[in-house]
């Protein structure tokens, strides 16, 4: 695939997987996924439909937009975002379409694919608040305080990165450390120097290079202590399916946190989702549970560490309703399938056929 500069505020993995410019000239029932925003009224909500991809959707675009110092002209983080991107869709992509879940169980070694997909919901949640379609309620309330501290110690910050330490040293010639020093000698304003910094040290962490700041590490193992996997659930459609289906929805906020119940979701592509808890277990998963209406038609089976279960359309519609809850409290923009954004006709559809929707009653342990 290719990477479109300056649209990093949400990965470009996660884009592909949700961006319906593919199908977007079809007729709207060929349509893969389709982008609504959403006026909230008291009335009645006011939904308008977009036929753009979801890296067409107005964002930060000079977010990291940096001065040169010596030739005057700008420079950006871009690459090192794209070549991150590039690396964590390595694993992902064997989740959506290889349905390699077993990779979530190991957690030895570097890199670790837990930790990957944690390092991923990090990443995207620092990048996201700095979209300005997040809505979440206290997002200008998380990164200033941590950029605040960058700021008041800059000089220090500038001499470590001038003058390593020698474990750090010694990879100075990753472009990444490079990108670091040429950021410390902008002629931009701090504020935005660290921004990037913090940026940079985040991504130089998930490629497991040593780094001066510890970040990533920090917000991971604060956000996402014990992070236990619940479920993983497929639609029980292929991936380039545009049959009328429940579909995951995306939004700036990636991935769903509900602190009432601790049933937090991870849209990984429209078709599959991750759900998880954190913080309640003292291990990590042994094993792990996958719903799906279809599940004959994924490539994972049945084994002492997988558990697949046959659950109904509307079971699923369920876990799809969730995701979209937390998706229209954080922002007006996100991407549904075309269909659902009518639901009275999408309810009609099960009725008609309403033992193939709603059966099995309770999900229902398969042997594949």
């Amino acid at each position: 695939m290719n990477y479109t500069k300056n649209q990093h505020v949400l990965s470009q993995w996660v884009l592909r997987n949700f961006r319906s410019d593919d199908t977007s000239a079809h007729i709207k029932d060929k349509q893969r996924v389709w982008c609504h925003t959403v006026y909230h009224s008291e009335d009645k909500n006011d939904i308008k439909e977009i036929p753009l991809p979801i890296s067409s959707v107005a964002i930060s675009k000079d977010l990291f937009k940096l001065t040169c110092p010596v030739s005057g002209t700008p420079f950006d983080i871009e690459n090192e975002l794209s070549d991150y991107e590039r690396d964590t869709s390595i694993l992902f992509n064997e989740l959506v379409h290889d349905h390699n879940f077993e990779k979530l169980l190991n957690i030895e070694g570097k890199p670790c694919a837990l930790e990957v997909m944690q390092n991923f919901m990090v990443i995207q949640m620092i990048l996201g608040l700095n979209n300005p379609q997040n809505k979440m309620e206290g997002k200008d309330d998380i990164l200033p305080p941590m950029l605040e501290d960058m700021i008041e110690n800059f000089e220090d910050i500038t001499n470590s990165i001038l003058n390593p330490p020698e474990n750090v040293k010694k990879h100075f010639e990753e472009p990444i450390f490079k990108k670091m020093v040429k950021v410390v000698n902008s002629s931009s304003e701090v504020y935005d120097k660290c921004r990037a910094l913090f940026t940079l040290s985040m991504l130089a962490e998930a490629k497991y290079l040593p780094t001066l700041f510890g970040y990533l590490g920090r917000l991971r193992n604060t956000m996402f202590d014990k992070l236990y996997i619940t479920g993983i659930y497929h639609t029980g459609y292929d991936f380039n399916s545009t049959e009328l289906r429940p579909v995951f929805t995306i939004c700036p906020s990636v991935f769903i946190i509900n602190t009432t119940n601790n049933l937090n979701f991870l849209p990984l592509a429209h078709n599959l989702a991750i759900s998880f808890s954190i913080g309640k277990h003292e291990y990590y998963n042994s094993t792990l549970d996958v719903f799906s209406v279809s599940p004959e038609i994924m490539k994972v089976r049945s084994s002492d560490e997988i558990n697949i279960f046959r659950v109904s359309h509307d079971y699923m519609d369920n876990i799809c309703t969730w995701i979209n809850m937390g998706n229209i409290g954080h922002t007006n923009t996100m991407y549904t399938p075309y269909e659902l954004k009518d639901v009275e006709s999408y309810l009609k559809h099960q009725e008609k056929n309403k033992d193939y929707h709603y059966s099995p009653s309770e999900p229902q342990l398969v042997e594949l």
